[in-house]
């Protein structure tokens, strides 16, 4: 199984939302459009784990600031995503 296409089906099914965003996992795994405008890159668990515990900006900020996370190109793309309180 992939962790990145697991992973991202499970947030466009929660989200209700398609995300165009391209993502890598910590096994080396990718789903998404390959020509995103953005890029994450879950480096380890701990990435997932902080974002699910606060899903929004803040559990994505830990996450990109501890180095767990890592975004390529345009940030405003995945900062712009809807959050789980947005979309219930």
């Amino acid at each position: 199984m992939s962790a990145a296409r697991d992973l991202l089906s499970t947030f466009e099914e929660f989200l209700r939302v398609p995300l165009p965003v391209h993502l890598r996992c910590w096994d080396g795994s990718e789903a998404g459009p390959p020509d995103a405008a953005a890029r994450v890159e879950f480096r380890n668990r701990r990435a997932l784990r902080r974002v699910l515990w606060a899903p929004n900006e803040l559990g994505l900020s830990r996450a990109y600031v501890s180095g767990d996370l890592v975004i390529d190109g345009d940030l405003y793309a995945v900062l712009g995503l809807p959050d789980s309180s947005q979309t219930r």
